[in-house]
């Protein structure tokens, strides 16, 4: 078993990454067709810390909580942070002996410093707080307490529960670090 899948293996993570927003209006768009979505000159960087505080299946699937910092840069100039308390994390997969994988998702909340101008842009309007997702995938070396990390970065109305329109989607890549 390899140090991610166990349970008592380094509970705590430090995530950095580097994200460009896109104008498709749904998340999906940028899962579906990354390369051929539509982006706009507008950047973010993140850095976030997680802390696992559960496990099930054998360490398979971790429960974890997520703090980020984040700077938004290009066409719009301001900071967001998010907090994401529930993330739940697979770590167990049939190639992980070769290439240690995880796949997560979080949901939080998520507050910018400024109403953004580029969601505005995208929506036709935005707010500061909205709800806040993240999906990642991450693969490393095995037993290395470093992985790649591929995130979607997502601010969001949610159905209407924070507004009527608003939020954006950035894809990124970074690197995580177990400790």
């Amino acid at each position: 078993m390899s140090p991610a899948a166990d349970a008592g293996a380094a509970p705590w993570a430090a995530t950095a990454y580097g994200a460009r927003i896109s104008s498709e209006v749904g998340w999906e768009d940028i899962l579906l067709d990354p390369i051929g979505a539509r982006y706009v000159d507008a950047f973010l960087v993140a850095g976030a810390l997680a802390r696992q505080y559960g496990s099930f299946r054998e360490g398979a699937l971790a429960i974890e909580a997520e703090g980020q910092v984040v700077y938004n840069f290009g066409d719009q100039h301001h900071w967001e942070f998010n907090a994401v308390p529930v993330v739940v994390r697979w770590q167990r997969f049939p190639w992980g002996h070769r290439l240690e994988t995880s796949a997560a998702f979080g949901l939080g909340l998520s507050y910018a410093t400024e109403v953004p101008e580029v969601e505005v842009e995208i929506e036709g309007e935005s707010h500061q707080w909205l709800i806040y997702w993240v999906a990642e995938i991450t693969a490393g070396p095995v037993n290395a307490p470093w992985a790649l990390s591929l995130r979607l970065h997502h601010r969001s109305v949610a159905w209407g529960l924070m507004g009527d329109d608003g939020g954006m989607n950035a894809l990124g890549m970074g690197i995580r670090f177990r400790f």
